[in-house]
């Protein structure tokens, strides 16, 4: 499927509304492969290590791949670990802005809803070899969970249609509004036929470091209905350490109805001009407790914040 033709509004107007929203691009469309020949039962503790090929059907788990992912995601069977513990291979994943937009994901093994305690996480590594985030752009490098069925690509259309999904997102650009931005979105169930009628973030300006693996672990709680972020980077060993700034909640109390998502993946977006370029290496994508032997050398002094 083609993407269709980019929103020939004037700029300006159209960063203010993305600056608000914080929720750029389009989501991929999603077609569903032949199972590969050992597929994983899906379960609720799911890990992938990426040390076989998801586009292919040789990894153990089952993936539901669009149709333009060949262009954005590229499995390197011979990639060396990149820290301690890792395993041979990676995910390249690329975001281009330029490109149709395509996603991957696999299912979780159940459904979670605001009513349900959950984690998931990934580590990450941003490449600097062609990295650009332009001025005049608004775009993120993301993953995170939705719903196979609910959650569309029009993600930054006004009505939008990407219904629940909970996203990590770096908006990479630095604009007249600052930057680079880490913002955690959540979107619920429809409201109004528009995902922004149903959605919470929360935003900090931080810069992630290059070149350096990245854990990216969130933490759900239902009683409290908080979403919670930690972004930490590899210091040595199996060990990561918790950057500053770059850990917040956010309240999803707001949500109604929440949201109810059943698969995890990552996404590229498109926004019609180069706003983003960027290679990242994606070693692990995980639902369920951080898996061992990876963990975190410190923790914050005190919780984070939670914007009113």
């Amino acid at each position: 499927m083609k993407p269709s033709e980019p929103n020939r509004a004037p700029r300006i107007a159209g960063t203010l509304v993305t600056v608000l929203t914080l929720a750029p691009t389009f989501l991929g469309l999603v077609a569903a492969p032949a199972a590969p020949a050992r597929a994983e039962t899906p379960s609720a503790g799911l890990v992938e290590r990426f040390d076989r090929d998801p586009l292919s059907g040789r990894s153990l788990r089952s993936y539901l791949i669009g149709e333009d992912a060949s262009a954005r995601f590229t499995f390197l069977d011979s990639e060396r670990p990149h820290f301690p513990g890792d395993r041979k291979g990676t995910l390249r994943v690329l975001y281009d802005t330029t490109l149709p937009a395509a996603r991957i994901s696999t299912p979780i093994g159940e459904t979670f809803s605001v009513d349900d305690d959950f984690r998931f996480g990934a580590i990450l590594t941003i490449r600097s070899q062609g990295y650009q985030a332009s001025p005049d752009g608004f775009s993120q490098i993301a993953f995170g969970l939705w719903n196979a069925a609910t959650t569309g690509m029009n993600r930054t259309g006004f009505p939008s249609d990407s219904y629940d999904l909970i996203e990590f997102d770096y908006f990479a650009n630095v604009t007249d509004f600052g930057g680079p931005f880490l913002s955690p979105s959540a979107f619920g169930g429809n409201v109004g036929d528009n995902a922004f009628f149903n959605l919470a973030f929360r935003s900090a300006e931080t810069a992630l470091p290059l070149d350096v693996p990245l854990l990216c672990d969130f933490r759900y709680s239902a009683a409290s209905r908080i979403l919670t972020l930690m972004v930490s980077r590899h210091t040595q060993g199996v060990r990561f350490e918790p950057l500053p700034g770059a850990s917040m909640s956010v309240d999803l109390s707001r949500l109604s109805p929440g949201f109810l998502v059943n698969v995890a993946g990552i996404a590229g977006y498109f926004e019609g001009f180069a706003s983003l370029h960027a290679e990242v290496d994606y070693d692990l994508l995980y639902v369920g407790a951080l898996p061992a032997p990876f963990g975190v050398g410190k923790r914050l002094a005190a919780p984070p914040r939670i914007d009113p």
